[in-house]
């Protein structure tokens, strides 16, 4: 693995745990072909449909319009939110691909 799809890999990995520690079920893409890094569904239901973007600094570079079209085509194919999760060395945000709204995980239900 090269240096920079190692260190983006590592990355969806610690998105795909934060939100398993928040109850959802997450199946992490296979390679990088997709524009579809993480499907997520959450204990109440909630789907999203995840392309994770990260720096290691604090500005993440946005997604191509291409890739948002793909990842936002694919969300709708399979009734999920299209998301972006920006990871930086302060955390992870996640924004809605359609509105740039900001996004916070369902709560976990006890």
């Amino acid at each position: 693995m090269t240096g920079n799809y190692k260190y983006g890999r590592d990355k969806e990995q610690k998105v795909a745990n934060a939100l398993r520690n928040k109850g959802a079920s997450v199946r992490v893409s296979r390679g990088s072909k997709s524009a579809v890094d993480l499907k997520v569904v959450f204990p109440s239901g909630t789907k999203w449909n995840i392309q994770v973007k990260s720096s290691r600094s604090k500005i993440v570079a946005p997604p191509t319009s291409k890739e948002v079209g793909r990842l936002k085509q694919g969300a709708i194919n399979s009734s999920a939110t299209a998301v972006i999760a920006k990871v930086t060395p302060e955390g992870i945000e996640y924004e809605s691909a359609s509105t740039g709204r900001t996004l916070m995980p369902p709560k976990r239900i006890r």
